[in-house]
């Protein structure tokens, strides 16, 4: 009976805990959290993105996680990266829904963020569903460094798709080369004729 109870406290022991509030001290919580922001938030129409963290932005995003209830759900940082999962409820959605994306990030030795890859983004999901599948996907992507079992699943992941991929060197989503949207830029970069 007692190598039973100790294995049983042996195999806890090393199951993972990923709750971000569990793992991190409150401080290191909201530095997380807001060195994030600002890559995992649409931001601002008027600033370019260039211009997502500077500081005067803070308040932006400060606004935007305490509007949706936005959280750092879960965390867990090895010997290169920190992985992470952020979680937001969707407030264009008329009914309860939630979006999360996941990805990584690494820090210099002043530990500010200097890269970032958001491996994926969620479709809108009740409570229920973010709860069981957001674990699911955070514990593939921390224990094998992708969610690739998920892509194309759109129940799980919504993009990365053949429209969209996340372009690590400008740090945001990005049409892929044969987007269906890719119209929209085309649109947004034509000159109005102001003859007529």
């Amino acid at each position: 009976m007692r190598s039973l109870i100790l294995l049983i406290f042996f195999f806890a022991s090393c199951s993972s805990n990923f709750d971000a509030k569990e793992v991190l001290t409150s401080a290191e919580y909201e530095k997380r959290l807001m060195q994030v922001a600002p890559f995992v938030i649409k931001k601002p129409d008027h600033i370019q993105y260039e211009q997502r963290i500077q500081p005067e932005n803070k308040a932006f995003y400060e606004n935007f996680i305490q509007l949706t209830s936005a959280s750092l759900k879960f965390y867990q940082r090895t010997d290169t990266a920190h992985f992470f999962f952020f979680e937001h409820r969707d407030l264009s959605s008329l009914y309860e829904h939630y979006q999360g994306l996941g990805g990584y990030f690494r820090c210099n030795e002043q530990d500010s963020l200097m890269f970032i890859n958001l491996l994926y983004h969620t479709p809108r999901l009740t409570r229920e569903e973010m709860n069981t599948r957001s674990h699911q996907l955070f514990e593939q992507m921390a224990t094998k460094g992708n969610v690739k079992k998920y892509l194309g699943n759109r129940n799980y992941v919504d993009v990365p798709n053949d429209d969209f991929y996340y372009n690590t060197q400008l740090m945001r989503w990005d049409y892929t080369p044969n987007s269906s949207w890719r119209f929209l830029e085309d649109v947004k970069n034509q000159k109005p004729d102001i003859t007529n």
